[in-house]
């Protein structure tokens, strides 16, 4: 059976209506809330934009069983260290029911980086180097989340249990990752390799020191009648790729 996620935006969502749309959709079994990681609303057509983990540890505070994730956190936007501890912080904060989304993010002069620009965040033009922070943050959650961590990590917050890790990918480079480093991958729905991008992590799962361990399939679309309906298009498009899970984006 196909797990059902909803994402709401902060774009054009002030904060009353998102809590009563979470709210909602714990009550009626969507399995986790997802939010976007953006600076400006004007990224997503919208006019506001409430800060990610912020938003993320309120929605955990008023609610009690639905998860709580980020779609997806973006690499550049804070230094791995802040980012590290602002994702084990949700965790404590929820109780356990944080989902890590994480990305590369995108490349200057892209329509994703005139935020970046705004605030004077560098973005690289190398995509090794784009990949590279989001591995540093990998690393860090490694090191700093580990039962029996370095002395050197003691004062840092260590979320007990770790959430899980989701990759947002768009390219065999980063499903490849995600297979090796995360517990979970995020593909747009409509992508056009979408199933080389599942095939690609899985492989790189089955290689990796993970092998064995459950790699968590899911794809993004929008929210729709049809995206609902268990027997509609897009439910019926996850199961053929032996995906795990939707999540949908909310108008």
């Amino acid at each position: 059976m196909v797990k059902v996620d909803v994402l709401y935006s902060a774009a054009t969502h002030p904060w009353p209506t998102l809590r009563e749309n979470v709210l909602r959709a714990e009550a009626e079994g969507f399995g986790t809330a997802w939010i976007f990681d953006h600076l400006s609303g004007t990224t997503l057509s919208g006019t506001r934009m409430l800060e990610c983990f912020t938003l993320a540890g309120a929605l955990a505070g008023v609610t009690s069983s639905i998860g709580i994730g980020t779609l997806v956190v973006n690499a550049a936007n804070r230094p791995a260290g802040v980012t590290v501890a602002a994702a084990a912080s949700v965790q404590e904060i929820s109780d356990g029911r944080f989902v890590f989304g994480l990305g590369a993010g995108a490349a200057p002069g892209s329509d994703w980086s005139r935020e970046h620009e705004l605030v004077g965040i560098a973005l690289s033009e190398s995509m090794r180097v784009r990949h590279q922070r989001l591995i540093d943050v990998l690393d860090l959650c490694d090191a700093q989340w580990d039962p029996d961590r370095d002395a050197k990590w003691t004062g840092f917050p260590l979320p007990v249990p770790r959430p899980p890790v989701l990759l947002g990918v768009n390219s065999v480079a980063l499903a490849t990752i995600a297979g090796q480093r995360c517990d979970a991958l995020n593909v747009r729905l409509e992508h056009p390799r979408i199933a080389e991008l599942f095939a690609a992590a899985r492989a790189a799962r089955a290689q990796s020191a993970r092998a064995g361990s459950p790699l968590v399939l899911n794809a993004w679309t929008a929210m729709t009648d049809a995206s609902l309906d268990p027997g509609g298009w897009a439910q019926q498009r996850i199961g053929e790729l032996d995906g795990d899970g939707l999540i949908l984006v909310a108008r």
